[in-house]
């Protein structure tokens, strides 16, 4: 059986001439290339960067899922067992980012921005004048646009995830704030004039 030198040395990529199409270890090519191809048009369609998705893969499935492996995976330079083996859970992924971000775009943020990496653990800090600005944008959107938020970190001078975490904490830091005004309402709050008016036709 000829052929086998072309596997010797190096393993061979999807960038390679020789691997032209079919199958190479059992693993479909062409099926391999369609989906890369889709993953990418999907991750830009949900604004989300190879950072992003990098970061919220590597946090749940291991430091094998980073930013340059989604990278090469979407340039397709990397070997078809690889390939094989990373494309599941992609999938997996991108489907439930999709179900995420139909269900309301916040949701998606959170779910990206759920796990921060383990490594970093400076705050940031912001000023009283950075605060009073990232505050009256707050009011008046409570959920900016991504080139909204770009425009913010760069007026401010800060990175624009700082900016997005910090929409993200703001956004939880009120849904709790409403919890917990919620469970102290009084009881009583219920208007009563109904029962009021039937007393008066009975007397």
């Amino acid at each position: 059986m000829g052929g086998s030198s072309a596997s010797a040395g190096r393993p061979r990529t999807f960038c390679d001439p020789q691997t032209a199409a079919g199958e190479v270890d059992g693993v479909n090519l062409e099926e391999i290339r369609e989906f890369a191809k889709a993953f990418k048009i999907r991750r830009l369609s949900l604004g989300l960067t190879q950072t992003q998705v990098g970061q919220a893969l590597s946090a749940t499935e291991g430091p094998a899922y980073s930013q340059s492996a989604i990278c090469r995976f979407e340039k397709l330079d990397i070997t078809p067992k690889s390939a094989q083996k990373i494309k599941p859970v992609l999938e997996r992924w991108m489907a439930e980012a999709e179900a995420r971000h139909r269900a309301g775009m916040q949701n998606l943020t959170e779910f990206i921005g759920s796990e921060p990496s383990k490594k970093r653990k400076r705050r940031t800090s912001f000023t009283p004048q950075a605060l009073e600005i990232l505050n009256a944008h707050f009011e008046k959107n409570t959920h900016p646009s991504g080139q909204e938020m770009t425009e913010i970190a760069e007026k401010l001078n800060y990175d624009r995830e700082v900016v997005r975490v910090w929409f993200c904490n703001k956004r939880q830091a009120l849904k709790n704030t409403i919890k917990r005004l919620k469970q102290h309402e009084p009881a009583t709050a219920v208007p009563l004039e109904p029962l009021t008016d039937s007393l008066e036709e009975n007397s």
